[in-house]
């Protein structure tokens, strides 16, 4: 009975495994999600490495705020939560150490705008946006 027990978990890590977002499928994630990020994609240098494509994603994401487009926000922040869910880990590091550092800029402050920012934060961004703040000792 253990045996059986044991294969099941093993396979069902295995399809976990392969269903997780991979670094190097994040920019097609990112263009399909989101379309009139395609042009920016373009436009940036070496955006297949996962870094330059998360700070892309932020800058996007920035962009959004500045024009008050808090349901294309909302939305930015839906993908960042997937990719934190399903991405495997080089993908959950990108979004920790660039994507939301990178919105603390924003986020940092108390105006009303970033308040708003804030309050759209799905619980996983959230989470690593205190984490973030914790560690800093801010």
């Amino acid at each position: 009975m253990n045996a059986i027990v044991e294969l099941l978990k093993l396979k069902i890590d295995l399809s976990v495994k392969h269903t997780m977002i991979k670094e190097t499928e994040v920019v097609e994630v990112l263009g399909n999600e989101l379309p009139d990020m395609n042009a920016v994609l373009e436009k940036t240098e070496d955006v297949n490495n996962i870094y330059k494509a998360m700070q892309c994603f932020a800058s996007f994401t920035k962009s959004l705020v500045n024009k008050g487009d808090f349901r294309e926000v909302k939305h930015c922040f839906n993908v960042a939560e997937n990719l934190l869910k399903h991405g495997n880990s080089t993908v959950i590091n990108a979004i920790g150490n660039v994507y939301v550092y990178s919105l603390s800029s924003i986020l940092d402050l108390t105006n009303p705008l970033s308040l708003k920012v804030k309050s759209l934060l799905t619980d996983s961004l959230r989470k690593e946006y205190r984490r973030q703040v914790g560690a800093s000792g801010l």
